[in-house]
């Protein structure tokens, strides 16, 4: 147990040591906790409005959707390295006489508590906020929040013993395994939007099934189903039983590093080799993509440039990945169009806030090329701009095609308006704030922190404001429909342009 305790309060101090120590102590870090509080809120209180219209077997399924994301992500997980080591801890503590369930035991405990500490206080927000929309006392939320634990801890001894099973077995078919399992972990959320689909998985003893039915007991304020208790017992004890053979087989062989920096910390050496081992294996598909230079303007070249530097650096697969585990359950549930809309545009802001922080530690420090060249660098900014904007829109478009497919539902013209107006605004954001702020790769600072704060507040305020103007429109017959939507593509024009103007204005004045 003294081996587990050290290996895991080393891990610990590394990882979250930058964050808490600096000019402003550990400032940034609880100010980016509290960042994601009003979404966790806003969540549970979506979640909580959608449970009160449902029956039963529906508020099984609702409850079940965030689960089955969080099974789905620590799925996605062990099909990497799915242990959280540093090139340290190759080099000082698995030459050591470490066993190897002494490593993954600390190893999974650092990863619990790092959960823990970057989304608990979200998590228990909106369990408050799900409580006291369904009418139950808010003492009721730390039940919830127990469940949620305890099928986090078996979501992450489940990656764990799938990476054990991989390095034990390289010959076996695990990762097949794996991606099978992660897809039948995202099936129940269709079987919540189509009732015509043949299986009914709220029936089933699945993982989600069986922990969102306690949950569901819990917003009842009735007493478990001993069945459902028992499934959930038994997958918690299932795991644990698996884990405990297997964790006794050597593995260091098999494990790779991780982590190479702290949290809110870049590596840029790693990252380099992230996107050379990335860009290696999916070169037949980005190399497909080029960029002609003898077409079209400075604007438009510059848009293509960043486009085709995102999809070929790997960050594409990053956006592709988030955007299938956070907006596919928000398209093939049943919240209503408001919660939805709020749901895609918080994705869709969180997106393009990733995209900015990962130009200002890679990409900045190439700007001299066009800074040495004979025109200003104002046609670079306004398509980092537009890039930004064409990602956020087509995940939007994506999204909307997905639910009238799936649900043959479309969203109303005011609803449209935030998921719509909000890629805009939040890359024009964005790119204005990237002309102003350098990060430095090091250390966790207020800077980061403001692009990824500054870039959601934007969107979300761009996204208001044309419902706003939508809204505003006077309801004129069977014509309130067309008249909405010429004004609302008209302020998509508009607030473009103003966004390519500020952005140009703001160039002028770039210094590395």
């Amino acid at each position: 147990m003294g081996r587990t305790l050290a290996l895991f309060t080393y891990k610990l101090r590394f990882f979250f040591g930058p964050s808490l120590r600096g000019r402003f102590g550990p400032l940034a870090y609880f100010t980016l906790i509290l960042i994601f509080l009003p979404s966790g809120y806003l969540s549970g209180l979506g979640i909580g409005s959608a449970y009160r219209m449902m029956d039963a077997a529906g508020a099984i399924g609702l409850l079940s959707a965030p689960l089955a994301a969080l099974l789905s992500i620590g799925l996605l997980y062990s099909l990497g390295a799915g242990v959280t080591a540093h090139v340290s801890e190759f080099d000082f503590f698995l030459t050591a006489d470490v066993k190897p369930r002494e490593y993954l035991l600390a190893d999974v405990v650092f990863q619990f508590v790092s959960l823990l500490a970057a989304g608990g206080l979200a998590a228990g927000v909106a369990a408050i906020a799900m409580v006291q929309s369904v009418g139950q006392p808010v003492s009721a939320a730390l039940p919830l929040v127990s469940i949620l634990v305890a099928f986090a801890f078996f979501v992450l001894l489940t990656s764990q013993v799938l990476v054990i099973l991989r390095v034990r077995f390289p010959k076996a078919p695990v990762r097949l395994l794996t991606v099978a399992l992660l897809v039948l972990s995202i099936l129940p959320a269709i079987g919540v939007a189509q009732p015509w689909f043949p299986i009914r998985f709220e029936e089933l003893p699945i993982p989600s099934t069986a922990f969102a039915a306690l949950g569901v007991a819990v917003l009842e304020g009735t007493s478990p189903s001993l069945v459902h208790l028992a499934v959930a017992a038994a997958y918690v004890g299932g795991i644990v039983l698996a884990w405990a053979p297997l964790s006794d087989v050597y593995i260091f062989h098999g494990l790779k590093p991780t982590l190479s920096a702290g949290f809110g910390q870049v590596d840029l050496g790693s990252r380099m080799e992230m996107q050379r081992r990335m860009t290696a294996g999916l070169g037949r598909v980005t190399t497909r993509v080029r960029l002609r230079t003898d077409r079209g303007g400075d604007t438009g070249l510059m848009t293509r440039l960043h486009l085709v530097r995102i999809w070929r650096d790997g960050s594409i697969l990053f956006v592709v990945l988030f955007a299938c585990i956070a907006i596919l359950p928000a398209g093939l549930g049943v919240s209503a169009a408001g919660g939805t809309a709020i749901t895609v545009t918080q994705t869709l802001t969180f997106l393009l806030g990733i995209l900015a922080m990962n130009w200002a530690f890679y990409e900045r420090d190439n700007l001299w090329l066009v800074l040495t060249s004979a025109r200003t660098p104002g046609a670079y900014f306004r398509g980092l701009m537009l890039g930004f904007a064409a990602i956020g829109l087509g995940t939007t478009v994506v999204f909307l095609g997905l639910l009238a497919a799936t649900r043959s539902f479309v969203l109303p013209i005011e609803s449209l308006a935030l998921p719509i107006a909000s890629p805009i605004a939040a890359a024009f954001v964005a790119t204005a704030v990237l002309t102003r702020v350098k990060l430095k790769p090091s250390a966790f600072s207020f800077a980061a922190l403001g692009i990824f704060f500054l870039v959601s507040i934007g969107g979300f305020v761009g996204g208001f404001a044309a419902q706003l103007v939508v809204l505003a429109v006077p309801v004129v017959g069977g014509f309130a429909a067309g008249v909405q939507a010429s004004v609302l593509v008209g302020f998509l024009f508009g607030l473009t342009a103003f966004g390519l103007w500020a952005v140009t204005r703001l160039a002028a004045a770039f210094r590395l």
